[in-house]
């Protein structure tokens, strides 16, 4: 087979390096700016969680204090750790931004990597936006290319992230192209993450995935610029990244398929709800019915859901508040909307309500028998029947949140660590990014005190 690149790595090094702000499109910065804002407000949310403090008290006391800040926590450390602690925070709820074609989980691995090194060299605006922007372009395309090729149970989010953080890293410390391609052979090494989480019920591992492939991108970068190298051309060669992961070296080809013309980081589907990305379409489905026929939880006898067969899996395996889709749905039933709290707060779990309405209703969650894609993962069918003998069916795929909706959301989430002044001023800045000389200040500000 001819391809039209014989080093696809290499290529994307030299676009990636050779891309400065004012080539990318419009459409592509604002996107970078509403990801970056988007992934703020679930950080601050979620730094506390029992998910992150681990990673957080170890790199506090462990680490010498750095010139690099942990999102949510007044600690600073070195690049490398606040890299593996932001990144851990970064997915410490299920409430980040998940892809609409298997591209997801992205901006928790390179928005953290993007806030420790644009500090660390204290970037401007423009320089910050340009590498987050390149660098979750690299992730989605690894991401959608490992998902749809998926025959082994990894973690494609973070194998693919440590790339993309490798990537965002290299930019902000102005490696160049041969440079470049050195720090994504290194990350490939450094790339994690067995679906296996799902059987951790305290999110933790699934958490610590993406500090991990933000940290091995970064440590990656800095390792390049010190003259240490990897393997060239990583992901097409024999026992490279694709090989290892997929058993298929030839996928790497495909990585530069549209380069520079199609972004498929713009691709993203931000979560209305801090649940798994499977759980998304039927919790929304569910809750748009009680409220149309203002249904109460004494009125429901049995739900029924089909999902995809992944899907499936990952809502029955986790039993993490956050993804198991039975307890969400007994949670939505008795609450009629689903909170960070909610979540959150074993107090809603353990409600006499909640655990009537799972010992009295029927909730039968069902795999679909076709093969589906990645992005079918946001497609489902729901049916409620009502104890008065009615049949209320939806079948749908998740609806994209409205700007409108976005800015809420943000809201919502900062409100619970900041007073309403400091949060509208957050607010404003993050919209403002890239017009400012240094983002130090903007992401110093991001250190709170309980």
């Amino acid at each position: 087979m001819i391809h039209a690149t014989p080093n696809p790595t290499a290529e994307l090094c030299d676009w990636a390096c050779s891309t400065v702000y004012e080539h990318l499109p419009s459409e592509v910065r604002q996107e970078t700016v509403t990801l970056l804002y988007d992934q703020i407000g679930c950080m601050l949310a979620s730094a506390t969680l029992p998910s992150c403090q681990p990673v957080v008290a170890l790199v506090r006391r462990l680490s010498a204090p750095g010139p690099c800040s942990i999102v949510g926590h007044p600690v600073r450390t070195s690049v490398t750790q606040a890299a593996l602690a932001n990144g851990t925070i970064g997915h410490g709820d299920e409430v980040d931004s998940t892809g609409q074609h298997g591209t997801g989980h992205y901006a928790a691995t390179t928005v953290p990597t993007a806030l420790s090194v644009g500090q660390y060299v204290d970037a401007s605006g423009e320089a910050f936006v340009r590498a987050l922007a390149l660098g979750s372009e690299v992730a989605a395309r690894l991401q959608s290319l490992l998902g749809h090729y998926g025959n082994r149970p990894q973690f494609t989010a973070s194998v693919g992230g440590a790339l993309g953080a490798a990537v965002v890293a290299g930019l902000l410390l102005d490696l160049d192209a041969g440079q470049m391609e050195h720090a994504i052979g290194l990350a490939a090494s450094g790339a994690c993450g067995l679906s296996s989480h799902h059987r951790e019920p305290l999110h933790q591992i699934k958490s610590l995935n993406h500090g991990r492939a933000a940290e091995a991108g970064v440590l990656s970068a800095l390792l390049a610029q010190e003259g240490c190298h990897g393997p060239r051309e990583v992901l097409t060669c024999e026992h490279g990244f694709f090989d290892a992961f997929l058993e298929l070296p030839g996928v790497g080809y495909e990585v530069v398929d549209g380069l520079g013309a199609q972004y498929l980081m713009r691709q993203i589907a931000y979560k209305r709800y801090p649940v798994g990305g499977p759980d998304q379409t039927p919790l929304y489905a569910f809750l748009h019915l009680i409220k149309t026929h203002e249904l109460a939880a004494e009125d429901i006898e049995q739900i029924e859901v089909s999902v995809s067969r992944s899907a499936f899996h990952t809502v029955m395996t986790n039993h993490h508040p956050s993804v198991h889709l039975e307890t969400i749905l007994a949670l939505a039933a008795v609450y009629g909307e689903i909170t960070f709290a909610h979540i959150h707060d074993p107090r809603y779990r353990e409600d006499p309500r909640v655990q009537a309405f799972r010992d009295r209703a029927r909730i039968f969650i069902l795999p679909r028998p076709e093969p589906a894609s990645m992005g079918q993962r946001l497609e489902m069918g729901l049916t409620v029947r009502t104890r008065s003998g009615q049949a209320l069916r939806q079948e749908l795929r998740y609806p994209l949140m409205t700007p409108a909706e976005i800015e809420q959301k943000f809201r919502n989430l900062v409100g619970m660590r900041l007073e309403r002044r400091r949060a509208a001023d957050l607010e404003a800045q993050l919209r403002a990014i890239e017009s400012v000389e240094h983002v130090a200040p903007l992401i110093q500000a991001l250190e709170l005190k309980f």
